[in-house]
């Protein structure tokens, strides 16, 4: 599973690609984490969890 930010959704998806890995599994997640105060990161996360049992699912 790999987690990345929004601005580098298509990077992520691109380079995965390039690897081989067209299926990767890949969590989004907001913008910036550098500067952020923790109680947003934590929400967040716990926001991505859907995701990540998502992905972890297929």
């Amino acid at each position: 599973v790999v987690f990345t930010t929004e601005p580098f959704e298509v990077l992520t998806t691109s380079a995965a690609d390039s690897l081989g890995l067209p299926e990767a599994r890949i969590v989004v997640v907001p913008h910036p984490l550098g500067g952020t105060d923790e109680a947003t990161v934590v929400g967040w996360a716990e926001a991505a969890v859907d995701r990540l049992v998502e992905v972890l699912g297929a």
